[in-house]
Parts: C-alpha cells; sequence; structure tokens
C-alpha cells in the first residue's frame, strides 16, 4: 500500500509540474532504457577553403555530430509523419533544388493550405547562424536550429500537430526505434531527440561553389581550379557597383568578398513600409525594432525567388528597383543606411549579373541534400 501511494504521488506531482507552452517537456516521452548505449561516427562537416575567414560553425555540446544523426536528421526533415495528415514534411516547403525554398511561393502552405504569415526562409550555411546573430527566423523567434524545428510541428498554420502524436507515430514503425538508438543511443523517440537530428542534417547544408567563390579562390586564396573562373567585364562592374557607397552600397547589410555567408545577418527595417510589420519587436516586445528582419543572404538568389519577408518582389530587377528608388524613408525606426542609390538601367542590370555569381548550382543539385 505504501508504495501505490508513494507512485500515486509522483504522478500528481509530474500532472502540477506540466505546462500548457512546454512541448519540449511536457511532450517528451522519458526514456525507459537508459542503459542501453551506442558508438555513432563522428561527422566531420566538409567546409569550403575560403570559410576559413569565418568563424568555425557553433556545434552544440549537447548535440555532436554524427554520421548517424546526420542520416537519421535527412530522413526526418522529408519525413511526412510530422504533419497531422500526414502530407507534408519540412521538405514540402523547403526543396533542395530551390535551396531549400518554397518554390516561388509568397508564402508557404500548411495542412489543408492553409497560408503562413512568412515567405518561407532558404536554408544553407545555418551552422554559422547561432555564431553571428544568434537568432533563426525572419523576426528572430528562436536562437538554435533545434528550438527553430519545433515550432513549424505544432504551428496552426504550418504542420498543426502535436510532438506527443508525432513521437507516437515513429515510435509505431519498424525504423525509426532503431535508427534512434543508433544515433542517440534509446529506441525510445521524443521531440528532443527529433529537433537535434533535424538540426545535425541542417548543418550539413553548406553552400560555398559559386562562380565568385570559384573566382576568390584562385584571387585571394592562390587556389587553382579548373576552368575559367574569372568575372566577365560586366559581372566586375557590378561587383564595384554593389561595393561602392555612391551607387549600390550593398555590403554594410551584406558584407563584402570577404564575409563569406554574403550577410552580416542583422536585423534592420530596409525602409519597405510606411507601416510596417511588427518584425523583431514581436519577440523582443521592443517599439525600436518594429519592422527588423533578418537580413537573408545574397547567395543563390536564382533559386529563392519571391524576395523579402512577404514575398512582395518576384524579380531581382523588383528588388533592385526598390532600393534604387523605392525606399519608404518614412518607415520607422529605418536602417540609416537606406537611401536612394540613383543607378541608371546599365548600372542595375550590372548589379545583377554579378549577384548572379552567387549561385551554387552544386549546392541544389547535390544527392546528399536529397530524399
Amino acid at each position: 500500500m505504501k508504495r501505490i501511494l508513494n507512485y500515486t504521488l509522483i504522478i500528481i506531482i509530474l500532472l502540477a509540474s506540466c505546462r500548457e507552452d512546454d512541448d519540449i517537456v511536457d511532450e517528451v516521452i522519458p526514456p525507459n532504457n537508459p542503459e542501453v548505449k551506442s558508438d555513432p561516427t563522428p561527422y566531420a562537416l566538409e567546409i569550403p577553403p575560403h570559410f576559413n575567414r569565418i568563424n568555425y560553425p557553433n556545434i552544440p555540446i549537447d548535440n555532436p555530430m554524427t554520421v548517424e544523426g546526420v542520416a537519421l536528421g535527412k530522413k526526418l526533415f522529408f519525413e511526412k509523419m510530422l504533419s497531422k495528415d500526414n502530407s507534408i514534411s519540412c521538405g514540402s516547403c523547403h526543396a533542395p533544388s530551390e535551396a531549400f525554398n518554397d518554390r516561388g511561393m509568397v508564402k508557404s502552405l500548411g495542412v489543408g493550405g492553409t497560408q503562413s504569415i512568412r515567405n518561407a526562409m532558404p536554408l544553407f550555411n545555418l551552422a554559422w547562424g547561432s555564431v553571428t546573430s544568434r537568432r533563426f527566423n525572419w523576426h528572430g523567434s528562436v536562437t538554435t536550429l533545434e528550438e527553430q524545428a519545433l515550432g513549424p510541428v505544432r504551428d496552426p498554420l504550418e504542420m498543426q500537430e502535436t510532438w506527443i502524436n508525432v513521437a507516437s507515430k515513429l515510435q509505431g514503425t519498424n525504423e525509426y526505434p532503431q535508427l534512434f538508438e543508433k544515433a542517440f543511443g534509446t529506441n525510445i523517440i521524443d521531440s528532443n531527440l527529433v529537433v537535434k537530428a533535424i538540426a545535425q542534417f541542417e548543418r550539413t547544408l553548406i553552400s560555398g561553389d559559386s562562380k565568385f567563390d570559384r573566382y576568390f579562390l584562385e584571387n585571394f586564396e592562390s587556389i587553382d581550379l579548373p576552368g575559367d573562373n574569372d568575372l566577365t567585364a560586366q559581372e566586375q562592374r557590378g561587383f564595384n557597383i554593389y561595393v561602392a557607397e555612391e551607387k549600390g552600397d550593398c555590403f554594410h547589410c551584406h558584407g563584402s568578398q570577404f564575409q563569406i555567408l554574403w550577410t552580416t545577418n542583422e536585423f534592420i527595417n530596409n525602409g519597405l513600409d510606411a507601416n510596417p510589420d511588427s518584425g523583431l519587436a514581436w519577440i523582443t516586445k521592443n517599439p525600436l525594432d518594429v519592422g527588423k528582419f533578418k537580413t537573408p543572404s545574397l547567395r543563390n538568389l536564382a533559386f529563392t525567388a519571391p524576395y523579402m519577408h512577404d514575398g512582395r518582389f518576384a524579380t531581382l530587377e523588383e528588388v533592385v528597383e526598390f532600393y534604387n528608388s523605392g525606399v519608404n524613408a518614412n518607415s520607422p525606426n529605418i536602417d540609416g543606411r537606406q537611401k536612394a542609390r540613383n543607378m541608371n538601367a546599365q548600372e542595375k542590370q550590372d548589379l545583377i549579373a554579378f549577384l548572379n555569381t552567387l549561385n551554387d548550382t552544386s549546392f541544389v543539385t547535390n544527392p546528399a541534400f536529397r530524399p
């Protein structure tokens, strides 16, 4: 009788400690086989040589990358059981062929055709995101890739599922318990392990083999590469416009040739609207952050249209013209570097020609990133 009372007391305490908004705690199934051991193989990231100019990726101590973990994360990234009706996966809105963007969609569609509130961000070079800005998503809602992977599953506009159900569905398969045991030493599946695996896979999505990357390696790193890796005269003019403060002045927010990520990862208001979306202020509750969104990378622009957090611009020509003549100077909290550029038609085309040297075809065709 005493043992029964003790068990009852433990259950009451556990129930009382549950929090309505805590999927990581109250939706995690505690392992019942803690003695299971695994010996996963360490995973070595393939980092382009010129990425030595930026910090090494920040790999969490509690989620080291392993071959087994990355393989599991890749499978889970394309697993439709993460959604309520088993109809969509992470890969449904982040297609490898589109630099893990959403195939030209202005705003992604969730279960049942519900529309999200943002344009889907492309996914690459995320291993460096936490080193620089410490925030992910357009509005900086999370600080780690693991935390970011939790959100879409339970979002009412996206996968519309609960982590309890996801874990149960995966647990009921013949394959997944074995894969989790190989990767994490337990065959009991929970939300923490699912997002850890997905984050491991996402950290392998490295894009660093564009035409400009090869030009950079030959001219700044003295590495000889096969083929013609020089910029054309138009591309060189476009680069000069990109770095000229009196013209493109793009480098202040997107970095120069030595900022390999082609973004500073800052949150800024670039003057899109007189009455902007809340942006970062939605998270910080600071009115000075209204209208601020994360500065995206300029890599792979050929694959990631439409552009901006709300997908309002369908083409690069529209984006360049906005910065050239459409910046709203009356937007609150506008970044002080936003201004009219006064580029002529030829200069705008030259700038676009340069931006297209940052497209990485090998990244969007890499079979290692396909389901």
